[in-house]
């Protein structure tokens, strides 16, 4: 059995989709002020707090989300485009149309409900013209199109995560997704930080059992998940350090997560640990 466990964490491990999600995203600021970096590049200047919003386990960069009144609303175009549907714009009623398989849902500007199929959902916040885009609530569409909508607002002070997964396959557990990041972090990464943790703290052979003698500011070892950010399970390290990794819930793929510096949240590209080091700065 301990043979067969074994091996079931190597693959998940080394576990690899040719449809790999993408959640590389780096939130800083400085009072107030706040820039989000995504994988190609895109810089996107907001205020506090970031909104990140991750599509199928992809933090995209073209939604532009907003937060009013609890309400997560996107722009008009983010929805034909990520879930293919066909849009009309009755500029009579001032009404949006939107057609999806058998799913018609009807937003009119300043309305505090969307009509799904006929039937009225109340939301907290209507549809809106910000800037000159048209604006419609995330969750009433994304749930009336099938997909699962989820908030999370405390893994970092000045960034939200919003998260929308259309299909979940979840085969990593919340036990597996902390026994992954633990053989990574321990058994991978810190063997690489021996002598940079020497040279700045003159401790040697740090290892699970000792880590909140050495550093009680991070505290003991948990390797918890504190967070569910629909494809992928949010894996804190020790119980007080700001040190963390997303676990693909489908692979095991693993995503260093850190802050550091003007850097409020940042999620590393696969296999890119070294922000983990600076927990020992």
């Amino acid at each position: 059995m301990k043979k067969f466990i074994a091996g079931l964490l190597c693959t998940m491990l080394c576990a690899t989709s040719v449809f790999a999600a993408d959640p590389f995203v780096e939130v800083s600021g400085f009072e107030g002020d706040m820039e989000v970096m995504y994988s190609n590049g895109v810089i996107k200047k907001t205020t506090a707090p970031a909104v990140v919003l991750m599509v199928n386990g992809d933090a995209v960069g073209d939604a532009d989300a907003i937060i009013k009144n609890g309400t997560t609303l996107v722009p008009l175009r983010f929805i034909s485009e990520r879930f293919g549907a066909n849009v009309a714009w009755d500029s009579d009623t001032k009404t949006v149309v939107i057609n999806n398989a058998d799913t018609s849902i009807k937003c009119q500007i300043g309305d505090s409900a969307v009509i799904v199929n006929g039937e009225r959902c109340e939301t907290t916040n209507p549809a809106e013209i910000i800037d000159g885009r048209t604006y419609v609530p995330l969750r009433a569409i994304s749930t009336a199109f099938g997909a699962e909508v989820g908030y999370v607002g405390d893994l970092a002070e000045d960034t939200r995560f919003v998260w929308v997964e259309q299909e979940k396959r979840v085969k990593v557990t919340q036990e597996d997704a902390g026994i992954i990041v633990e053989k990574r972090y321990f058994e991978d990464f810190l063997p690489s930080m021996q002598t940079t943790i020497f040279q700045l703290h003159g401790f040697d052979g740090v290892t699970k059992e000792n880590h909140a003698e050495k550093f009680p500011f991070a505290g003991a070892v948990s390797c918890k998940v504190t967070a569910d950010l629909g494809h992928y399970w949010y894996v804190k390290i020790f119980e007080n350090g700001w040190v963390g990794a997303l676990v693909d819930k489908e692979t095991g793929s693993v995503y260093a997560a850190h802050a550091f510096s003007l850097v409020n949240f940042s999620v590393a590209e696969e296999g890119d640990y070294s922000g983990w080091g600076w927990t020992y700065q």
